[in-house]
């Protein structure tokens, strides 16, 4: 068999590559492990307005839960920071139904979707990936990409490497029976909630929320019950789907002879959240231009295949970059200063300043936001006496600012 393109993974990333091959008339074929598209899920799915238009998918009742005005942040002791929001910012997603919504997109552009079958192999001529080994035999192929996730071992076995850092123990539970505030997405900080990160509560519908947390140590599951005992006291729920969590940014390089790289095996995944749809996917999209290009240049060399890797850093390097910066500051925060900072912010009447940031910015590109927070006066005053001017310096030269 043959193919001029393979996708492994058939997540959104994996998915929206094939959608975009296939729309430009490339024959592609999209492997996927598991028998039916969305399963497990293993996402709080949440996604931005912003993001899903630069993705190309139009919002549909078919996968959205619940819309996303704001969302309320609390301290380890509790202490809860709010933001309202006047307009619909993202969406709570049924991670199931938004991936066969994207399934049918990029059947209906001409991919064959090929699922229960998990690549295992690359097929190399020299040092050139140049197919995979599928069920039914060898498939031939112009370019791999490869979007099998954080596990990496097809990339391992040409000598990239996955991201090995900054690799979290994520899980997550769907709840019932539950009073949520309609609209507002919950974060949890504190060492004790999840180490390393945070805990989240997402609500779905009337009496349902998704839950769950990512942390460095410990054992996932028992904090996830703690969390849901904190949260709701006693509740029912579903089995604990459990999942790697990326927050260490993008690896070296995300390209080789006739292999690509995206999603979360290139660490494509926003280091302050850990959500991995929206950057994944635009990564994909500048993946399949780059093949487009390649094919029609009859060159899939590393050489040429490095202008992806120009591409997507072009495009996000500066948020990955602003991101990191954030996300290592926090991951040094105490507790008691990190209490400080929520109650001086609550204390000065800054919450609407916070929320005036938050408003204009964009979830998705976040280094305008931070950097607008970073040269506000007043949130600059509460972060010398919270976090004190050593911090707030450092955090500061990691902007250049």
């Amino acid at each position: 068999m043959r193919a001029e393109a393979v996708v492994v993974g058939g997540g959104p990333v994996g998915l929206i590559a094939a959608r975009e091959l296939a729309s430009r008339g490339v024959e592609v074929k999209a492997y996927e492990e598991h028998t039916v598209i969305g399963e497990p899920n293993h996402c709080a799915g949440i996604l931005s307005v912003e993001g899903l238009a630069r993705l190309g998918v139009e919002p549909s009742p078919d996968f959205i839960q619940q819309e996303v005005t704001g969302g309320v942040a609390y301290s380890p002791d509790g202490t809860p920071i709010r933001i309202t929001g006047t307009r619909t910012r993202a969406y709570i997603v049924d991670r199931a139904a938004f991936d066969r919504h994207l399934a049918g997109q990029a059947e209906d552009a001409g991919a064959e979707l090929i699922l229960g079958h998990r690549v295992r192999e690359l097929l190399l001529k020299g040092n050139r990936v140049v197919g995979i080994a599928g069920k039914d035999g060898p498939v031939d192929a112009e370019v791999v990409i490869d979007c099998e996730g954080i596990v990496g071992f097809l990339a391992r076995s040409v000598g990239l490497s996955p991201p090995e850092e900054g690799v979290l123990s994520g899980i997550n539970t769907e709840v019932s029976g539950v009073e949520t505030e309609p609209g507002k997405v919950e974060v949890w900080l504190g060492k004790d909630v999840a180490q390393g990160f945070f805990a989240w509560v997402a609500p779905t519908g009337e009496g349902s929320a998704r839950c769950g947390l990512a942390c460095e140590g410990g054992d996932a599951r028992a904090l996830l019950e703690g969390f849901l005992r904190r949260r709701f006291g006693e509740t029912e729920h579903t089995q604990p789907v459990r999942w790697p969590v990326l927050k260490g940014g993008p690896i070296a390089r995300t390209y080789g002879e006739g292999l690509l790289l995206v999603g979360d095996v290139a660490g494509q995944t926003k280091p302050t959240t850990g959500g991995g749809v929206i950057f994944g996917g635009l990564c994909a999209l500048e993946a399949a231009k780059t093949v487009c290009s390649a094919l029609e240049a009859d060159d899939c060399s590393a050489d040429y295949l490095s202008r992806y890797e120009a591409s997507w850093r072009g495009l996000l390097g500066r948020e990955f970059s602003a991101m990191l910066a954030a996300r290592r500051f926090a991951d040094g925060v105490s507790d008691a200063r990190m209490d400080r900072l929520f109650a001086s912010l609550k204390g000065s009447g800054l919450e609407g300043t916070l929320e005036r940031l938050v408003e204009e910015g964009d979830m998705d590109m976040q280094s305008g936001v931070l950097r607008s927070a970073l040269t506000d006066p007043g949130m600059v005053g509460v972060m010398v006496s919270s976090l004190g001017r050593l911090a707030l310096a450092e955090l500061r030269g990691l902007f250049n600012l």
